[in-house]
């Protein structure tokens, strides 16, 4: 009877010590080129989302110091730190997350290394930008879509989204924003809206001024293509920000993420310049309610 016991304490025992380890998550490295007080918040941040986990702010001086072996899981800011990153771990199958990575540097790095990684996209879908403008605009059947020459899209596959919204898109390709063709000027005339699209050929800080000033002048509201262009004048746009992206880090930890080469970050709000609503006599909801239709409608896609 002692024995059997003696038995019984040692298996619970074990149990709690397995139960315990599994409750432990992972080592993570937080890789960054160089600390600032931003950095070591969002880390603070992350750890506080995953406290199942243990992670580890490192810099890549550091990383050539450390035990590699060590770490679980990676999560990269920036492009340098990838860059560090990517050769140091060879045949490692720690998966990488890459966090502010420009799509031109994640195609570089992806042809420069062998070791594989995944990149968060934090640029706003298709589908919620054209439910935002549903939500903002649902008298609007006639969308206009304003690119440069560098713009490489499937408009085909585009269009077809956009009929899931009962929305026609129609394309112009503005070759100079201060002189418009006349091309673009039909568009322009035809159009209930805009549809700010992510090429930074033809939005940019550089351009962006003219082109919110010739769609003024047209009593023409641009939509997109991201929350800095809100503020620039557009009136409104999705976008993910560093609460999104600390989510999305911690969703994608506790293995709840496709772990594909690029992954949409699937958290996201919506950013609203009331004044320019005003200006051009759109009514706009609150953008905690547009944020709530933004996601019923993409959840029902």
């Amino acid at each position: 009877m002692g024995r059997s016991v003696q038995a019984i304490k040692i298996i619970i025992i074990w149990s709690f010590m397995l139960l315990s380890l599994q409750a432990w998550g992972a080592t993570v490295g937080l890789l960054v080129d160089s600390q600032s007080e931003q950095i070591v918040a969002f880390k603070d941040q992350l750890q506080r989302l995953r406290s199942v986990d243990q992670i580890q702010l490192i810099t890549t001086p550091q990383l050539s110091e450390i035990n590699k072996e060590d770490i679980q899981k990676w999560i990269t800011l920036g492009p340098k730190a990838l860059n560090a990153l990517l050769p140091a771990l060879n045949q490692s199958k720690s998966p990488v997350l890459a966090l502010f990575l420009p799509d031109a540097m994640r195609v570089q790095l992806s042809g420069k290394y062998q070791k594989s990684f995944s990149t968060l996209d934090n640029s706003p879908t298709l589908s919620r930008q054209l439910a935002l403008i549903q939500a903002i605009a649902p008298q609007a059947k006639q969308v206009g879509v304003f690119y440069s020459s560098q713009y490489r899209v499937d408009q085909k596959a585009i269009n077809s989204v956009a009929n899931q919204y009962d929305l026609k898109l129609q394309w112009a390709e503005l070759k100079d924003p201060l002189d418009w063709d006349r091309q673009a000027l039909k568009v322009l005339s035809d159009v209930d809206l805009v549809l700010g699209v992510s090429d930074d050929a033809l939005y940019n800080t550089t351009t962006i001024r003219s082109i919110l000033m010739r769609l003024y002048r047209s009593g023409i509201a641009l939509v997109g293509p991201d929350k800095g262009y809100v503020r620039a004048g557009a009136v409104a746009s999705v976008y993910s920000g560093i609460p999104e992206v600390l989510k999305a880090s911690s969703a994608w930890l506790a293995g709840e993420l496709a772990d594909s080469p690029i992954i949409p970050n699937p958290y996201f709000d919506v950013s609203v310049n009331g004044q320019v609503a005003r200006s051009l006599n759109i009514v706009v909801d609150d953008e905690a309610s547009l944020t709530k239709q933004v996601k019923e409608v993409t959840r029902a896609q």
